[in-house]
């Protein structure tokens, strides 16, 4: 099974377990992902203040980030199941799994990246930002999330292809990859007081794949029979080739 996961707009700036490899973006499952760093650095080179700021989602400019980001193929790497600290990432809180448990969560799981497309957890990424829905424009390069997808597509199909999903991504995430029919995915759905979450869902997938992890979980059938401390099952839909499994927050 392979879970398809969010990334989060907070990223670790510096991290202790960093290397340099001025190569890193070769091993990046994305074609042409070079020419797309190559516009970003052109970008933040070159780019006006007020574009800058719109890009990165904020109303001040930290100039040790900028330098990181107009230097991004030259800068320290790590996992990009570590780059990331967001909320579900918290609750993921992978550094303090057992080397089964990360293993697991490293070939099994693929992040869904703003700037760098389809991300698998081992993969090493630099420390990058781009606000969720922004995109950028340099000497008639236009970039948008959503085009790194469209241009791979075919390529992350065949990638996934055969395999059982765990679909733990934000709607957003899902747009830009949609998954063919001939998939057999899994969702989960998390309520509290009779109502579906939508923010706050990101902690509970965080501990859906924390828990995925510690007990490798291999099947849809094999997740339905898990036990969750705090996640009570009360309801399994099945529609044709997707699974919904709505969990209680007790």
């Amino acid at each position: 099974m392979k879970i398809l996961f969010s990334p989060s707009e907070k990223k670790v700036l510096n991290h202790k377990g960093e290397s340099l490899n001025a190569s890193f973006y070769s091993n990046i499952i994305a074609k042409d992902i070079e020419v797309v760093l190559d516009k970003y650095i052109e970008f933040f080179k070159y780019g006006n203040e007020e574009s800058i700021k719109k890009l990165l989602g904020t109303k001040k400019i930290n100039l040790e980030e900028l330098s990181i980001l107009q230097n991004i193929k030259n800068t320290t790497i790590i996992k990009s199941i570590l780059r990331y600290d967001g909320v579900a990432f918290r609750a993921l809180e992978y550094s303090k799994l057992d080397k089964d448990s990360k293993d697991y969560i490293d070939n099994n799981t693929f992040i869904f990246s703003n700037l760098f497309g389809l991300l698998r957890a081992f993969d090493f990424i630099p420390y990058y930002h781009i606000k969720q829905g922004e995109g950028f424009e340099v000497n008639n390069f236009r970039f948008q999330t959503k085009n790194i997808y469209d241009k791979n597509k075919d390529l992350y199909l065949e990638l996934l292809k055969g395999e059982s999903i765990l679909d733990l991504r934000a709607n957003f995430y899902q747009k830009c990859l949609n998954l063919t029919d001939d998939f057999v995915v899994c969702e989960p759905v998390f309520i509290k007081n009779n109502k579906v979450l939508s923010h706050y869902s990101k902690y509970y997938r965080g501990i859906l794949l924390k828990e995925c992890a510690l007990n490798k979980i291999n099947s849809v059938e094999q997740l339905q029979d898990l036990n969750i401390d705090g996640l009570n099952i009360i309801k399994i839909k099945k529609d044709s080739n997707k699974t919904i499994i709505e969990y209680n927050l007790i």
